[in-house]
């Protein structure tokens, strides 16, 4: 990869793009990191992908980096920032300017963080966030299978055969049994949904040994 991967400003050229770096004057040799930088410190932290793609481009359509070394070489620029200013006299005048950079930087290590396909990142943080990945899968899974264990808690060995193909019987007896009343007035079984009925026909019966397809028995539901 060659020293530099970013698009520089035309020297004296009015209409460059926003995200060129340099001055009026060109960019100057070997400050690239520094003006990459200069323009993170300023923009809002909805530009950094275009910001960064807009280079990247660049990177990639004069054959100056591949796009991992690109990601490698961008990480690098912004962690050297943030050392940089982490390491300043914290009594110094200047100290409020430093925490606005460093806390830029960090937004833009965000968004790095979320485009890197490649586990380029030191490899410290990258095996923290995988453990802390598996950590929180091991208690995902954890959580699935109390869950599991308490649905078969009310799962059947057997299901109820209805026989002599009596299965209308058993729909015309729910069919009643939801439009009973109690006294006063309330229904004796709350129910708003059909599918309900439907759905524990078809896991608590069958129907002359045989199991009964949820489609059947939505059937006699409509």
């Amino acid at each position: 990869m060659k020293t530099s991967c970013f698009e520089p400003r035309k020297p004296f050229f009015i209409s460059s793009h926003k995200y060129d770096l340099g001055t009026f004057i060109g960019l100057w040799h070997r400050h690239d990191d520094n003006h990459f930088l200069l323009k993170v410190y300023e923009m809002d932290e909805e530009e950094f992908p275009d910001y960064y793609t807009h280079h990247l481009n660049y990177a990639l359509e004069n054959n100056l980096a591949s796009e991992e070394d690109f990601f490698r070489y961008v990480w690098q620029i912004v962690e050297d920032g943030i050392k940089h200013y982490k390491a300043q006299d914290p009594f110094s005048r200047n100290h409020a300017l430093y925490r606005n950079n460093i806390e830029k930087l960090q937004q833009f290590q965000n968004h790095l963080t979320g485009i890197d396909q490649w586990d380029a990142r030191p490899a410290h943080i990258v095996i923290a966030e995988k453990d802390e990945l598996i950590q929180n899968q091991k208690m995902e899974i954890g959580k699935l299978q109390a869950r599991l264990a308490e649905l078969n808690e009310y799962e059947v060995l057997k299901k109820i055969s209805i026989e002599d193909n009596a299965l209308p019987t058993l729909v015309d007896l729910l069919k009643q049994m939801s439009h009973l009343r109690l006294p006063s007035g309330r229904k004796l079984l709350a129910c708003d949904k059909k599918s309900l009925y439907s759905k524990m026909i078809s896991k608590y019966f069958s129907h002359d040994g045989r199991d009964i397809p949820l489609e059947t028995s939505r059937n006699y539901f409509p």
